[in-house]
């Protein structure tokens, strides 16, 4: 299927990559990487990545492109790191000319567009682009190597999450031959500040569990805008309530300003990724989040139900 993918940037003149909703180091490194790696091989392409991408990576990695539908309508569309259209933040997409996608979640068969490359078994969606690059001969600069590795780390967790570590290691020191500096990249992501160190304690002071072994936080935007936390980066501290003993699973239910739910599931064993997917989300077994428009008391207690079903029949 790289052949298939290939053909269709070698055919279109015009690129715009998409990323998924609430984006994450894997998803925009993903686009960052593809983006500068095809115009550097094809140096007459217009090639945009667009979408809110990671902020604080903007200045060392580059930032995010803003472009016209006009723009979308003339462009071959390729989606990273999520299933389908409807994942894609920016929903513009469906007006595209074409469309493929890279991805490593558990394929719900939801994307039928165009050829794709759905690689369940990568530690990250960058890892997916980084083997497309090489075995395509796309040239790698610094910047891009940078922007897989950040993708590899997060996504990992650091190397936590790996079952390939041979060859995980092997892509991180390839892209370190080519400039990237895993040092740079913690420097940022350990970057805090008293208000995310306040958020913290009230995580591990705030959170529910229930008897079967679910630990769940439910924030609301008011309590976000508190901590001057947007839902998107709330969510991303879900696993400061990870390994703690006893307790499987581990969601947070953040509220976003519209009045609907971003939730994300976490799980050291049984497979959570199925629960998303019945509330129509989705990602990968043992991590998946889901937006819910329209969120209810029922639909949460409902949920947290399904999760302790999980537990009992693990």
């Amino acid at each position: 299927m790289y052949k298939a993918i290939l053909e269709e940037i070698q055919k279109y003149d015009s690129i715009v990559i998409f990323g998924h909703t609430n984006p994450d180091g894997d998803c925009y490194g993903s686009q960052i990487a593809l983006r500068e790696s095809i115009k550097l091989t094809y140096p007459n392409k217009k090639v945009y990545a667009v979408g809110s991408g990671v902020k604080r990576f903007f200045k060392t990695i580059g930032e995010m492109d803003v472009i016209s539908e006009n723009v979308i309508e003339q462009s071959l569309a390729i989606l990273v790191d999520g299933n389908d259209i409807p994942r894609m933040e920016d929903q513009r997409v469906r007006k595209a000319k074409a469309f493929v996608k890279f991805d490593h979640h558990v394929d719900i068969g939801s994307f039928t567009e165009g050829p794709s490359i759905v690689r369940e078994d990568a530690t990250s969606c960058c890892e997916i682009i980084l083997d497309f690059l090489r075995d395509n001969h796309f040239m790698i600069n610094q910047t891009i190597a940078q922007a897989i590795l950040l993708g590899i780390i997060t996504d990992t967790a650091r190397f936590q999450f790996v079952e390939d570590f041979p060859k995980v290691f092997k892509d991180a020191s390839f892209l370190c031959d080519n400039g990237a500096d895993p040092n740079a990249l913690n420097a940022v992501l350990n970057l805090t500040n008293e208000r995310a160190a306040a958020f913290k304690g009230y995580v591990f002071s705030h959170y529910r569990k229930t008897q079967e072994g679910v630990l769940y936080l439910r924030l609301s935007y008011k309590q976000l805008k508190r901590f001057h936390l947007s839902p998107n980066a709330a969510s991303s501290y879900v696993n400061l309530l990870s390994n703690i003993q006893g307790y499987p699973i581990w969601v947070f239910f953040c509220e976003n300003e519209d009045g609907s739910l971003h939730i994300e599931f976490r799980s050291n064993g049984p497979a959570v990724q199925p629960v998303a997917a019945k509330y129509g989300g989705g990602g990968h077994a043992l991590a998946a989040g889901v937006t819910i428009v329209n969120p209810t008391d029922e639909i949460i207690a409902n949920i947290i139900e399904d999760l302790n079903n999980l537990i009992r029949t693990h």
